[in-house]
């Protein structure tokens, strides 16, 4: 959920104030990573560097996964891996008997999480890095793309049939590219990767088209899903999708910055409701 509210904060500081501080290697103080490195701008105006740190980024999702699905071994797909705190994450999680299968397109960003795989190698032995986009087809996709990933520009990367969340001014010092994109569906026939017992996606407005490529996976192994959502018209689509096939959705977390923005946990039908209100009210204990 790096995106949260970035466009405005990186008109805090002015372009030569942002070149004179560079990312450094910091340790973890919190969270799954604790102990761990990082390379952050800590005097960066994006404010998950800070929260990275600490331990406490997307505190929401880890607080949340030990009451869903047993997570110690799990096999867990990081659709849209930005910088790889999730992707690391979750293999800290999943221990050394499970894996973590991390998707990115965006060429900054890969190199900048190539660099955290290499830092913690104990954790990155289990993580197989695809640098790819899910959608609804095999080939290659226009993607907008912006190099800048210590202001968070680049968490705002996207595929051009994307349901892009800012205003299209936002995206004006973004280039064009051509990204390789492939099905779920397709990566599982293929057995390029292993099954999925948990999907995590946060891939700006192309949520439905990750959906729509995963529909044999999600029909047949019913993986337990986390999902930003960030368009109104994505969320129309993405239930569409999750409905037919039989899964139960609630909001896990709310982005009180942009308000056609939530994050959302899917699960079959058949298993117990999640109860997000329980939850937030646990959170705040």
């Amino acid at each position: 959920m790096v995106t949260r509210n970035f466009f405005r904060r990186i008109g805090l500081r002015r372009t030569d104030e942002r070149r004179e501080s560079a990312p450094q290697w910091v340790e973890v103080t919190g969270g799954p990573l604790q102990g761990h490195y990082m390379l952050l701008n800590l005097s960066a105006p994006a404010f998950w560097h800070n929260e990275m740190m600490e331990g406490c980024y997307d505190s929401f999702i880890y607080d949340t996964l030990p009451k869903l699905v047993p997570i110690k071994s799990a096999t867990v797909w990081d659709v849209g891996a930005h910088i790889g705190y999730h992707s690391l994450a979750f293999a800290a999680l999943v221990g050394p008997s499970g894996h973590v299968v991390a998707f990115e397109p965006n060429t900054y960003n890969i190199d900048r999480l190539r660099q955290h795989l290499e830092r913690n190698p104990d954790l990155g032995e289990r993580i197989t890095l695809m640098t790819c986009a899910l959608s609804s087809m095999d080939g290659e996709e226009n993607f907008f793309i912006s190099p800048e990933i210590d202001d968070g520009r680049s968490s705002g990367s996207h595929l051009n049939q994307a349901f892009a969340p800012e205003e299209s001014q936002a995206y004006q010092s973004f280039s064009q590219t051509k990204v390789s994109v492939v099905t779920a569906d397709t990566l599982l026939r293929d057995k390029r990767v292993p099954a999925p017992s948990i999907i995590k996606i946060d891939v700006e407005g192309a949520e439905s088209l990750v959906l729509a490529g995963a529909q044999q996976l999600l029909g047949s192994l019913m993986p337990v899903l986390l999902i930003e959502v960030h368009h109104i018209t994505a969320m129309h689509n993405t239930l569409n999708i999750l409905l037919r096939l039989g899964y139960h959705t609630s909001i896990i977390s709310e982005a009180p910055n942009s308000p056609s923005r939530c994050f959302i946990v899917a699960q079959p039908e058949n298993v117990h409701p999640f109860n997000s209100i329980t939850i937030a009210r646990e959170n705040l204990k």
